[in-house]
């Protein structure tokens, strides 16, 4: 087999940017989502009892929250 190792510059290969862009993607849309969190944190999401359910049946409407 006869390589030839040197034919340009290691971004001239398209092969490469598919191996390099995703973790840079994956990179930059954390920090994108670090600095939307830290700009506008929620308040603080609390239920003021134990979720409890009850569940009545087997269809998509048998859920049945607890009664206060």
């Amino acid at each position: 087999m006869n390589w030839a190792m040197n034919e340009g510059p290691w971004y001239r290969f398209p092969i490469m940017w598919l191996v390099v862009t995703p973790p840079i993607a994956a990179v930059i849309a954390g920090i994108i989502t670090m600095t939307l969190i830290l700009q506008a944190p929620e308040a603080d999401v609390r239920v003021p009892h134990p979720t409890k359910v009850v569940v009545h049946g087997n269809g998509p409407s048998s859920l049945v929250p607890p009664a206060d």
